[in-house]
């Protein structure tokens, strides 16, 4: 990644305030969080085909994925909140917010980036088992549900204009993969779709993607 900063610990903050305490102890989490992440991500590309065994071990896999990206997401709202509520106007550390926002911000965009490639991946297999007139594993609803929102939550955060800079050609390029081949199941297989959880019915899936795209946002609240 591009300016990637997460191999260097963010800015030291001085004195005692507890919102700068908070907002630095929260980005230092998020910094833990994402070496984590990022080797979960990683291990999670490397399944291939997903035989009985294997789909178990990728579903633990990818419930401990969704559980850091779900800490991830919390912790960057905390710190996100802590340095919004940090006094700017304070000549003497107003270098140091901006200093830690900055590293904030740029914690962000491989997060998200590996958000989505873990989930790409994902996609990618079942879309290749369908085309092959395979079936999908038993319980890949289920998944699929987690899939869709975890990959729109983190394509919607990462084409923020606040990370637009901070992005490099393989990030958007994965995203844009990400939204093609999600819209290629949606017509593959759109019994998927018959959750009941919102009011997204096959009939979105055979009809405008556009109009589904909607349906997604709303019932995932993204």
């Amino acid at each position: 990644m591009q300016d990637n900063s997460k191999d260097s610990a963010p800015p030291a903050l001085s004195g005692p305030s507890k919102l700068r305490r908070n907002a630095r102890n929260f980005v230092e989490a998020l910094t833990a969080r994402l070496s984590e992440l990022e080797s979960v991500a990683k291990e999670a590309k490397s399944y291939n085909v997903f035989t009985p065994s294997g789909y178990a071990g990728f579903k633990t896999l990818f419930n401990r994925f969704r559980e850091l990206s779900e800490e991830f997401q919390l912790l960057s709202q905390l710190a996100e909140d802590s340095l919004t509520k940090c006094d700017w106007t304070d000549r003497q550390n107003a270098g140091e917010y901006k200093e830690l926002e900055v590293y904030f911000r740029r914690l962000q965009v491989p997060m998200l980036h590996a958000m989505i490639t873990t989930n790409l991946r994902l996609l990618r297999v079942w879309d290749d088992r369908l085309r092959q007139g395979e079936g999908l594993p038993l319980g890949s609803r289920e998944l699929f549900v987690e899939t869709v929102r975890l990959i729109y939550n983190a394509r919607l955060q990462l084409l923020r204009p606040r990370y637009i800079e901070l992005l490099d050609d393989a990030a958007i390029q994965d995203a844009e993969r990400a939204d093609r081949l999600l819209r290629t199941l949606i017509r593959n297989a759109p019994g998927l779709f018959d959750f009941d959880i919102g009011h997204i019915s096959s009939d979105h899936a055979a009809g405008d993607d556009d109009e589904f795209l909607q349906h997604c946002s709303e019932t995932f609240r993204l």
